[in-house]
């Protein structure tokens, strides 16, 4: 048997200790692994496989959240309790505002309806709008006829025609049958005054 030199013995060694093959001082090397199979770390703990479905075992069910219930659509707004009687009080407030700071005359009295005064006391006799009845006509300017001037109608008013019945009276000389009452003691002065002009004014 042909011995091997010294220098190719030596070139093998180099070679194997290169390829990991053997140490340097000759030992072998411990296998490699094989291509693609993976390494575990030093000190890792090994590898549990992963567990298998139990074949044929029942699924597990999935919770499903049901979904949010439809929102309710606003109703009509509810009137407050309170309102009803404010607004049945309305009409009596009114009343009385007025009454407090309605229109007042020069001493702070309210001022008096000719037409109200008129319509109380008058229209009975000389109709609703002056056309005439028990009393003569005052409508059309009739008053003003009778009594050119406002004093003599006051005081007709005030007196009536008793003081001077069977007499003529006023500027046309018609005679006084003594029908018309004297309001002097109904009336105030402000009330006859009113009701004059109105019934030299509005009739």
């Amino acid at each position: 048997m042909a011995e091997v030199p010294e220098h190719l013995l030596q070139r093998s060694r180099d070679r194997r200790v290169a390829l990991g093959l053997a140490t340097a001082d000759g030992d072998s090397a411990p296998a490699a692994p094989a291509a693609g199979s993976p390494v575990a770390p030093a000190g890792a703990a090994p590898a549990v496989a992963p567990a298998m479905p139990i074949q044929g075992a029942p699924a597990m069910p999935i919770e499903v959240a049901p979904p949010p219930p439809p929102r309710a659509r606003p109703g009509p707004a509810r009137v407050p309790a309170w309102v009803i009687p404010a607004l049945a009080a309305l009409p009596l407030w009114g009343f009385l505002y007025l009454g407090i700071f309605g229109e007042r005359g020069a001493e702070g009295e309210p001022v008096v309806s000719g037409a109200q005064v008129y319509s109380q006391n008058c229209a009975s006799c000389h109709g609703a709008n002056g056309q005439g009845g028990v009393g003569p006509p005052l409508e059309g300017g009739g008053s003003v006829e009778t009594f050119p001037d406002e004093a003599a109608h006051i005081e007709w008013v005030k007196k009536g025609s008793q003081p001077v019945a069977g007499q003529p009276y006023g500027a046309t000389g018609k005679i006084a049958t003594g029908g018309m009452p004297g309001f002097e003691g109904s009336l105030s002065e402000e009330e006859i005054q009113a009701v004059v002009t109105y019934e030299r004014e509005q009739l």
